[in-house]
């Protein structure tokens, strides 16, 4: 009769200490952190916020298209041809994208020296984007072709010497707001 009331006390006490152990860990525990890192923006248009946006030029060849936000937040459309129907969430994605989207590779002038611009199709560019804010100097991004495999789309930002190799959906979402594609 000892063995098993002794079994039971035992039991018993391996309950509470389990309890106890949780009890412990619930009030001076914590979670672990997530493990993510907190996102920053490291597109190329960082600068620029793009709420703070007030208008966008996109310019191909003789065509141009000039996207201006109103006071109100909504954006107008005019230029050498209507854009599609749905511009105004491309032009919003287009932008969101130009600030946070990291550009996949930067080359510098000493790695493309010796190879002609037009190699990546930037000269002449494909198309240009001239963003315009109300406090900051405009923002002037010249796009060109995909690279071989398609997933990158060759820039060059003004002012700056260096040849980006961006993400091919940052160039697109400005290839459907126009019509361009």
């Amino acid at each position: 009769m000892a063995a098993p009331a002794l079994r039971r006390l035992a039991w018993i006490a391996a309950g509470v200490l389990a309890a106890g152990a949780i009890f412990a860990l619930a009030s001076h525990g914590r979670r672990p952190d997530s493990g993510l890192a907190r996102f920053e923006p490291a597109g190329v248009m960082v600068e620029i916020k793009p709420e703070r946006v007030r208008a966008v030029v996109v310019a191909a060849g003789d065509r141009q298209w000039r996207f201006a936000r109103a006071a109100e937040e909504r954006w107008s459309a005019s230029g050498s041809l209507k854009p599609p129907a749905d511009w105004a969430s491309r032009v919003e994605a287009g932008l969101r994208f130009l600030s946070v989207s990291a550009p996949q590779r930067v080359m510098r002038r000493e790695e493309y020296a010796g190879t002609p611009l037009s190699e990546f199709g930037l000269e002449p560019p494909r198309y240009a984007i001239r963003v315009q804010a109300s406090d900051a100097a405009p923002f002037v991004i010249e796009f060109g072709s995909a690279n071989p495999q398609g997933l990158g789309q060759y820039a060059r930002v003004a002012d700056r010497t260096e040849v980006y190799l961006l993400p091919r959906f940052v160039g697109e979402q400005w290839e459907k707001a126009t019509g361009l594609q």
